[in-house]
């Protein structure tokens, strides 16, 4: 039984069927056993099908139930989830890996997954105790090829390293038809594509199609007379080729027609039916006037004529532009068929032909509705639209101080990403003091607090970042993570000292803590301690991280290994930071190349990088130029 508000109600509507719906998920029996099996089966499973086709609903009503007994990970995602500052995520690994991360574990601080891969976070179940493979799935996987800031360890990358691995887990990647070529170009990750990898997901067919009209009501007492239900699946199948019906409409349709009958006692007859085209209309109406309030200004008119050109030419449209297409596609108003050219499912033409336009009324969304929107608009690139949404959200967000603590925290991840390193740090600064007045909420405190220690680390503030970070860990005295970054704080600052004996702290507290082991490696190898820097850099094997590379390979020299320290030290560009620069400079010295390790030093100091040399390394470079 699903519910709104605390109305019942049989059909859950426009939205995707979430695991707690599945008492009202009907017609997919058949396809959440398949995709269960293969799942269970193959190492890597791609389910695919068009927008509105419900792979999202099959996946969390209909797949996830049947797993019971079966180590589960919560669908993953390559969307920042609102609680992560676009701060905290590591400028040298991918913001979409961290996403995934953090939507796999959401009752973790999201501090935990802070340069973490994917092969890393997983082997925490490789001694799982019965056994039994952890079942992994990433929804609307898609989401994780938009273009972006995408540097070591993407996200594809570091998916097909846990699959080259011998992890014991099974991954489900949803991904819709049109996005599905480009994933399969991923090399590595088709390597592991079998007959059984694909499956694809359609329409419904009829029995279906009636099964999802009849199966919601049977805990409402109430019932279709005969005939009732075959009229409604058939009046949605017509227009569609081949005649089928799409689940997104038979939502829309029931919902309307639940709107209407839900008050009687007698079984749905014929004459009860909804005007399906006219129910249809109305949905594209919705989202028609949404799309062109997003990206046209509001103009309906030319996104209905624009529209209007579409349905009657087999040719593009000018006017259309991808970001449109995108919006009314992810709104089930259009579907990308092949070389991503876009078309009206046949169902809809009427309807849309027939309907009447008009701008979007003045009601106001939810703000919260509209935050959501301005984190989707952001994550594809669209800021002017990501602006518009939280300017209307925060204007909106009437006393609700909760909700403003989350807007400012967006605005601060705007700022960031646009380098705007100040702004960032006044918006985060009041998001972190709005949390602090709620109950239970240190744990959004200590976030915020970590990722304005990062800010401040790379402005060379390196005081203020030590007070920032000294706060986070009172709040969250257990996570090594955090004692990590305060770590750094102190080492920028040139407490050698305090920066180990806090690691030492957090070791003491959780061993096997990636981030603090790598951190003592590193800085204990720049200290010179090549011994203890080598027991911990090995355990944080393999290195994905160049400056963890590069203080490997400084290790390896001092040690005395130094034809595998040159080997070891990582390709270099004009992205790489300062402390891995030196470090590089510094195995050159060893080995005797003089002149290299001059250039590289040089090129350390110069380094505009988010890691800058801290003082007393700037000084070994500065001694390094001068020999």
């Amino acid at each position: 039984m699903t519910s709104s508000g605390g109305d019942p109600k049989p059909y859950v509507g426009l939205r995707p069927f979430h695991r707690d719906d599945r008492a009202a998920f009907f017609g997919r029996e058949r396809e959440a056993a398949e995709l269960v099996r293969r799942w269970r089966d193959n190492r890597l499973t791609i389910l695919h099908g068009p927008p509105g086709a419900g792979k999202s609903s099959l996946l969390a009503a209909g797949a996830l139930p049947r797993l019971d007994g079966s180590p589960v990970l919560p669908v993953g995602s390559a969307l920042r989830p609102q609680s992560v500052p676009a701060g905290l995520i590591p400028r040298d690994g991918d913001a979409r890996v961290f996403a995934l991360l953090a939507s796999w574990s959401p009752h973790e601080i999201p501090t935990e997954f802070s340069g973490l891969t994917i092969p890393a976070y997983l082997g925490r179940y490789r001694r799982s105790p019965d056994g039994r493979p952890v079942m992994a799935a990433i929804d609307q996987v898609e989401e994780g090829l938009v273009p972006g800031p995408a540097e070591d360890g993407h996200l594809l990358d570091q998916l097909a390293d846990a699959l080259d691995g011998d992890l014991p887990f099974r991954l489900l990647l949803v991904v819709s038809d049109e996005h599905l070529a480009a994933l399969l170009d991923h090399v590595r990750l088709r390597e592991h594509v079998t007959e059984n990898t694909l499956y694809a997901l359609g329409p419904l067919d009829v029995p279906s199609a009636l099964q999802a009209c009849r199966g919601p009501l049977d805990g409402y007492g109430r019932e279709f007379a005969p005939g009732a239900a075959e009229a409604l699946v058939d009046d949605l199948r017509s227009g569609s080729s081949p005649p089928a019906v799409e689940p997104v409409h038979l939502q829309a349709v029931c919902t309307a027609l639940w709107a209407r009958v839900r008050g009687q006692a007698s079984p749905i007859t014929t004459a009860d039916l909804v005007d399906t085209d006219q129910v249809l209309a109305d949905f594209c109406h919705a989202q028609i006037v949404e799309v062109a309030h997003d990206h046209l200004h509001g103009d309906v008119d030319k996104l209905v004529a624009l529209l209007r050109q579409l349905v009657a030419s087999d040719g593009p449209v000018g006017g259309l532009t991808a970001p449109v297409v995108r919006a009314l596609a992810e709104r089930h108003v259009l579907r990308l068929g092949p070389e991503r050219r876009p078309a009206m499912p046949g169902r809809l033409v009427r309807p849309f032909l027939r309907g009447k336009f008009r701008k979007r009324e003045e009601e106001q969304p939810p703000a919260a509705d509209q935050l959501r929107a301005a984190r989707r608009a952001l994550h594809h690139g669209l800021v002017e639209l990501a602006a518009r949404n939280v300017d209307e959200a925060m204007r909106h967000s009437a006393d609700d101080a909760r909700l403003r603590a989350r807007i400012e925290s967006f605005l601060g991840d705007m700022a960031y990403l646009r380098d705007d390193l100040d702004e960032a740090l006044v918006h985060y600064r009041r998001s972190a003091q709005l949390f602090d007045t709620f109950n239970g909420a240190g744990r959004s405190v200590a976030t915020l607090l970590t990722a304005i220690g990062r800010i401040l680390i790379s402005q060379g503030r390196f005081d203020a970042a030590i007070g920032e970070l000294n706060g986070a860990v009172r709040r969250s005295p257990d996570k090594p993570v955090i004692q990590t970054e305060l770590a750094w704080a102190l080492w920028y600052r040139g407490m050698d000292s305090g920066a180990v004996d806090v690691l030492d702290s957090a070791l003491a507290r959780k061993g096997d803590s990636l981030q603090a082991l790598r951190a003592r490696g590193e800085i204990l190898s720049d200290l010179r301690r090549p011994r203890p820097a080598l027991l911990d850099l090995d355990r944080v094997r393999p290195h994905e991280r160049p400056a963890t590379k590069a203080a490997y390979a400084f290790a390896l020299a001092l040690s005395g290994d130094v034809s595998q320290a040159v080997r070891v030290i990582p390709p270099l560009d004009r992205e790489s930071d300062g402390p891995t620069l030196l470090r590089a400079a510094r195995v050159m010295e060893v080995a005797g190349n003089l002149a290299e390790a001059v250039r590289l030093a040089r090129r350390a100091r110069q380094s505009a990088g988010r890691r800058p040399l801290p003082p007393h390394l700037a000084a070994e470079a500065d001694r390094l130029i001068r020999s």
